[in-house]
């Protein structure tokens, strides 16, 4: 008995007397702070659940090389929008994620074969291209594989086809790309004709259907499962802004299309309001410039209440516009893709976070989400960054059926775990 008291009293000496551990960036309360609630049945550590019927998932998936975002609808209807990937030795670059080794694209693959519902068959039923940049579409490449049959590189949007097929492909040039969607991203190089090559394959020998983008309507993005009667009037998709158009209100009162000849291919960039039940989400690639004013128009005019908002071009400098701040542009949830150093711009992040911008005063109760891991431009502004909810990893978007209301879920993005890092208590939708 002696010795066992003995060997406590040992024991607990040593635990008083050793010197806590440095923590690092990472271990620290600026980072995945959010802890499941008791309601939320999820524990830090555990595997993501699977989608189930009557939930609408959006996942935001960090391969620190371009944005892809993959979406299951309600019904099971499953929808990905870009699948970037770039090649870069650039030192302000994010870590490939989950490791150098492995291409975005099959990373991307890898987790959308996880998630995807069984009744998807295996397949995507949109693949939907914002706008024709590397970090959303592929970058042309001399390591890329060649397609046996189509003669185009396999990467990006072309690669992920490789790993999970698709049914529609959407972009906003089909088909007459070079006549009048081809000329504004001449910077990509070859990489937009490597895309045109690989959607003229897709839909001559791959079984794929294509479609130009069409602003201002509710029927192209549609349910397509075998339940889609059930979420009729609850759910919808509406194209509100791309290749330069818009959709708002005239001064009549009455919604119209804004037609504009896009100047930059950013702001060429295609986006859609998705609403479930009281739940409203927008998502535009890289929008600025005036489509960006467009997009706040169609908030004032049609929203009441943004619960989240992938954040325009990576929450860079340029992409909270004037005319967001003028109408007091309010995402409850913010969700920001970002993988370079510069994002999010931190001049912007503190206005946002103020509520004190150039154009305009106001505040707003807010939840920012970022995708990117701890860098030296987080480690100079800690004060700001310990104001993010969570940040390194893969961010879901998980809305309850009935759109009333969600969590957000950061994922490791360093394995194919898919382990729970943090869940946020839940938002109800307002």
């Amino acid at each position: 008995m002696k010795k066992i008291l003995y060997i406590i009293a040992a024991v607990l000496a040593f635990s008083c007397s050793s010197k806590e551990p440095t923590k690092m960036p990472w271990e620290d309360d600026l980072n995945n702070k959010e802890t499941p609630s008791e309601e939320s049945g999820t524990q830090i550590g555990e595997v993501m659940p699977a989608w189930s019927e009557g939930n609408l998932d959006i996942h935001f998936i960090n391969s620190g090389r371009g944005e892809c975002t993959f979406y299951i609808l309600p019904d099971g209807t499953t929808m990905v929008v870009d699948a970037g990937e770039i090649f870069t030795s650039d030192a302000t670059a994010q870590p490939q994620r989950p490791n150098s080794s492995v291409r975005p694209y099959k990373t991307y693959g890898t987790y959308i074969k996880h998630f995807l519902p069984a009744s998807s068959g295996g397949k995507i039923d949109y693949m939907v291209l914002t706008h024709f940049h590397i970090d959303h579409m592929g970058e042309k490449n001399s390591s890329n594989a060649i397609h046996p049959e189509g003669g185009h590189q396999i990467v990006g949007v072309s690669g992920l086809f490789e790993e999970v097929p698709f049914r529609k492909l959407i972009d906003r040039g089909y088909p007459s790309y070079k006549e009048d969607a081809y000329t504004l991203a001449v910077t990509e190089s070859g990489s937009i004709p490597n895309y045109i090559k690989f959607v003229e394959y897709a839909t001559t020998k791959g079984g794929v259907t294509a479609e130009r983008f069409q602003v201002g309507t509710d029927g192209q993005l549609t349910l397509l499962g075998a339940t889609k009667n059930n979420y009729s009037g609850t759910f919808s998709i509406f194209n509100h802004v791309g290749n330069g158009a818009g959709y708002y209100k005239n001064s009549d009162g009455n919604g119209f299309v804004d037609v504009r000849k896009p100047t930059t291919e950013n702001g060429a960039s295609c986006g859609f309001h998705i609403q479930y039940g009281k739940f409203d989400f927008i998502a535009a690639g890289d929008l600025v410039s005036t489509a960006q004013n467009f997009q706040a128009y169609y908030f004032r005019d049609y929203i009441t209440r943004l619960e989240a908002f992938k954040s325009n071009h990576h929450m860079s400098a340029n992409s909270w516009g004037t005319q967001m701040q003028k109408q007091a542009f309010s995402p409850r949830v913010i969700a920001v893709q970002s993988f370079y150093e510069k994002q999010p711009d931190v001049d912007l992040l503190t206005s946002i976070f103020t509520g004190k911008f150039e154009n305009n005063t106001y505040s707003w109760e807010k939840d920012i989400y970022l995708t990117k891991s701890w860098d030296a431009k987080m480690e100079a502004n800690k004060e700001l960054f310990s104001k993010v909810k969570a940040y390194g990893g893969h961010i879901v978007i998980r809305v309850a059926p009935g759109g009333g209301s969600f969590r957000v879920y950061m994922l490791k993005d360093t394995d194919f775990s898919f382990e729970i890092l943090s869940v946020s208590d839940e938002y109800t939708c307002k």
